[in-house]
């Protein structure tokens, strides 16, 4: 298993954990969880989407490479509940143990968005009592969520270059500009992790 996200205490990278935890938070005019788990993130927004209706579009910000690919905001065609199933099923791994991206998923019908960022946090917004219940039967409590620490180091790792070559391909994505909020890192990242 590759490590997406430690803290730095003075110069040294250490691990650190969410707890398996979740809350509701106050975000835009509205309520959204934030969810904070040690790992399965991406077994997490499998069984957040299973009450979801659908039809599904998928959001893979890639903010940074290793393998030279355009940046951006990679949005895909709508998706059946299946279709966006199988492809967090295949790229799960990757996107819970990268930090090279974020990834939405966005059901419309619901007016339902799950978002896994950069530093493994999860985010819910839309049915959260339908979220809380889902999370509830995965083991995860109510607490307060872990702050990502800061200072911290993002991992982007060599083995999982084919892997973003890969997603990049699966789809005939739609492909929009980074947000200013979505750049990571100016440049290239150093060999393997960037800060």
């Amino acid at each position: 298993m590759s490590i997406k996200v430690e803290a730095l205490v003075g110069n040294v990278e250490r691990p650190f954990e969410y707890g398996n935890v979740f809350c509701r938070e106050h975000a835009g005019g509205g309520e959204r969880l934030k969810i904070g788990l040690n790992d399965g993130q991406d077994a997490c927004a499998l069984a957040l989407m299973d009450g979801l209706r659908g039809p599904f579009q998928l959001l893979f910000v890639l903010h940074t490479t290793r393998t030279g690919a355009g940046l951006g905001r990679y949005e895909s065609p709508e998706l059946t509940a299946a279709e966006a199933k199988a492809f967090i099923k295949q790229f799960g791994r990757f996107l819970s143990e990268d930090a090279r991206h974020d990834f939405w998923v966005r059901s419309h019908k619901d007016d339902a968005t799950i978002v896994l960022d950069r530093h493994n946090v999860i985010y819910g917004y839309g049915p959260l009592d339908a979220f809380e219940s889902a999370l509830r039967g995965l083991g995860v409590r109510a607490g307060e969520t872990p702050a990502v620490p800061d200072p911290h180091v993002h991992y982007y790792h060599p083995e999982w270059d084919d892997t973003e070559r890969e997603i990049l391909g699966t789809f005939d994505w739609h492909v929009k500009p980074l947000r200013e909020t979505d750049v990571q890192i100016r440049g290239s990242p150093s060999e393997g992790h960037g800060t």
